[in-house]
């Protein structure tokens, strides 16, 4: 993502994740539904939408149950790739998930 113009910031869990999303600014949020931590994925981001943050959510998974999509069903804004993960595909989840041009900044 990147290398297509946008700001990429890294975070190695949940609670990383959550620090860096308090203060806001990010256009959307990419993680594995399933993280190192007490702090999964689905928690992420029921806490960055109870926070008030209304970014579009883009899960990455390698296994994709019937669980798992009825829950992400629930969730306007939120999409589903599964792993391995196409880079295009990503890449076009992305732009259509974030209104504007590359520079924007996703966690």
């Amino acid at each position: 993502l990147s290398r297509c113009g946008y700001e990429v910031e890294c975070a190695g869990s949940g609670e990383q994740a959550l620090a860096r999303l308090a203060d806001g600014g990010f256009d959307a949020l990419i993680s594995e539904i399933h993280l190192p931590g007490p702090v999964c994925g689905i928690t992420l981001m029921q806490e960055v939408r109870a926070a008030g943050h209304e970014i579009p959510v883009i899960f990455l998974t390698e296994q994709e149950t019937a669980r798992i999509r009825a829950a992400l069903d629930a969730w306007e804004g939120v999409a589903c790739l599964q792993m391995p993960l196409d880079v295009d595909q990503l890449k076009a989840v992305v732009a259509s998930r974030c209104s504007a041009t590359p520079e924007r900044r996703a966690v």
